[in-house]
């Protein structure tokens, strides 16, 4: 008997034709591509015929429709829905707006794909616009609605897909009541705590707290949420070393331990004082620590915090290729071996020129066969990389992130996609962050960041911490002792008598950025050379400073020699690297 097919679920074949075709299409209209699969769909057929059929069909060869908006991801409520949501849709908008014709809600779901939510919205607008809304309205005197209500009043619908959206249309509504209800209970609580003077003093920032706002290190210093929640963010985000790797938590906090606390809060004791969003950052970070000091070769979602490994695996040699070109040599050294003697002394010219260059700019000698090996080595890579494909997946979830990107770039994987088209933009964002980190202060014990805008350079955190605003030492019990205590007779003059911090000189910042922002041009273009299709600007004006990619003189003849030498390595090296490819073979 031949095999029988097994039957896909017609909802399902359209949803992954729908899918398939908004990758092809992600600029079209979805609208569109529905209709386009409902006029030609066939419930036996599979997949791929399905695809071909849309797209060799003269439809397909009309100019789609362009999608309203930026956002070019497939929405849930987009896809095709079951009959059954259909009908429950239907019955419950029927039943709440009675006034409103059979035909008006029809229509209304017809334009937003059935979905009840949207539906729902665009008929309370309408029902406001009808004539017997406004005769009842004035009759009865009912109050006019301002805002419609975002949740209905429904209960079990019948349908479990209806039931989960109307469930989610809630959720605001219960995070709001629960809200209020811990604001209302946290007020009560501080409130018998003042009356019973039970307090407790944060030493950090020295704030009364109830005992429940407050957490401990594991010596029993006790800090509150607020100060918590700085310390975290500023670890997470800004240049502090409130974070403590090794623990996975924050480090102690307190400004009056003497000698200072080297302890950690504990971590459940630190995830009660953070919000989700912060404490998901900052494990992201320690995760991304780790996986920067594990070693491995890593290739990571540029988008979340999935990483996997990208080693490069085992290969072997192609004897087929090897013998198929051996053959091939003979036969033409038996009909012109001067041909093939030509040939062989330039690839031993060129290998001899790789090893000297190599030889010349290693510390210590090198052997031919590392050579060879390197190029082997390199060729594999290629090998692999072709392979492999520049498109990473994501296998975050779906839900999670689960996007694609490119391999090269980082960016996001897109159809016609290009890699580096916006370098230019990278390298701004990557000097104006230095830029801005260069001339910016941040307290060591509470991690806020600050930037002085006048008055002396002895400066007090919020948390107590103490320091100087010039060299950034701690003035705690030193105070204004640390700064110069001699007469000048000009103002803002260097001091002949000590080389203590002055208390009023004022820092050049222009000088600052401009020397920032320099050195990370300097340093991001370093680690970004050679970028196919893309020249890096000789000079760049941001912030109003004028920036130079190479701050030196004009090469010399040695220096352009040198590159022009390491120029013609790296074509002769790609090109044995090329030729290597055809005799490898990558084992699976």
């Amino acid at each position: 008997m031949p095999p029988t097919k097994t039957r896909t679920d017609p909802l399902r074949l359209r949803n992954q034709c729908l899918d398939a075709l908004h990758e092809l299409f992600p600029e079209a209209d979805v609208g569109d591509l529905r209709y386009r699969i409902n006029s030609k769909f066939q419930e036996h057929a599979e997949l791929s015929e399905q695809l071909k059929m849309l797209l060799e069909h003269s439809q397909m060869g009309r100019k789609l429709k362009k999608r309203a908006g930026n956002n070019e991801i497939l929405q849930p409520w987009e896809m095709f829905r079951s009959n059954e949501y259909i009908k429950a849709v239907e019955y419950h908008l029927r039943k709440e707006f009675k006034s409103l014709s059979k035909s008006t809600i029809l229509g209304v779901m017809a334009e937003n794909n059935n979905h009840f939510t949207k539906s729902r919205m665009v008929l309370i607008d309408i029902n406001r616009k009808s004539w017997r809304h406004k005769i009842t309205s004035w009759i009865f005197l009912r109050p006019k609605l301002e805002e419609p209500r975002a949740i209905p009043k429904l209960g079990l619908t019948g349908c479990k897909e209806l039931d989960e959206e109307l469930w989610e249309l809630g959720a605001p509504s219960r995070k709001e009541q629960a809200a209020s209800d811990l604001a209302i209970a946290i007020a009560m609580n501080e409130k018998q705590y003042e009356q019973h003077g039970a307090l407790l003093e944060c030493e950090c920032c020295f704030g009364d707290y109830t005992f429940e706002s407050m957490v401990a290190c594991c010596y029993g210093h006790l800090f509150c949420h607020n100060c918590v929640f700085n310390a975290a963010k500023e670890g997470v985000y800004g240049q502090t070393t409130s974070l403590m790797r090794e623990k996975g938590t924050l480090r102690c906090l307190s400004s009056v331990a003497d000698p200072p606390c080297d302890r950690h809060v504990p971590l459940d004791l630190v995830s009660q004082a953070l919000p989700a969003e912060i404490l998901r950052a900052m494990e992201d970070k320690f995760m991304e620590d780790d996986i920067i000091h594990s070693g491995l070769p890593i290739a990571k979602c540029p988008f979340c915090m999935y990483a996997e490994t990208d080693e490069v695996p085992g290969w072997a040699v192609r004897r087929g290729a090897a013998y198929t070109t051996v053959a091939l040599a003979l036969f033409i050294a038996s009909a012109n071996f001067l041909l093939v003697l030509l040939l062989a002394l330039a690839a031993l010219s060129a290998l001899s020129y790789i090893y000297l260059l190599e030889v010349v700019s290693a510390p210590n000698a090198l052997y031919f066969e590392q050579i060879l090996s390197k190029l082997i080595n390199r060729a594999v890579k290629q090998k692999h990389e072709k392979m492999r494909g520049q498109v990473f997946q994501c296998r975050n979830g779906s839900e999670t992130c689960g996007r694609k990107s490119c391999r090269s770039c980082g960016k996001e994987w897109k159809a016609f996609h290009k890699c580096f088209e916006n370098e230019e933009e990278a390298l701004r964002i990557c000097v104006e962050n230095a830029m801005a980190v260069a001339i910016k202060r941040t307290c060591p014990t509470c991690g806020t960041s600050f930037v002085k805008s006048d008055g002396c350079n002895k400066l007090t955190c919020v948390c107590g911490y103490v320091m100087c605003y010039v060299c950034r030492v701690d003035l705690k019990g030193i105070g204004y002792k640390h700064f110069c205590q001699h007469f000048r007779q000009v103002p803002g003059t260097p001091c002949a008598e000590c080389d203590k911090c002055d208390l009023y000189a004022q820092e050049d910042e222009s000088l600052v950025l401009k020397s920032a922002g320099e050195q990370a041009q300097a340093e991001w273009l370093s680690k970004n050379p050679g970028v196919t299709g893309w020249k890096p600007p000789q000079r760049q004006v941001i912030a109003g400073y004028t920036l130079r990619a190479n701050r030196g003189d004009a090469p010399t003849t040695v220096q352009a020699l040198r590159e022009r030498s390491q120029s013609i390595k790296e074509v002769l090296e790609q090109m044995f690297s090329r030729v290597l490819e055809r005799f490898i073979e990558i084992k699976p």
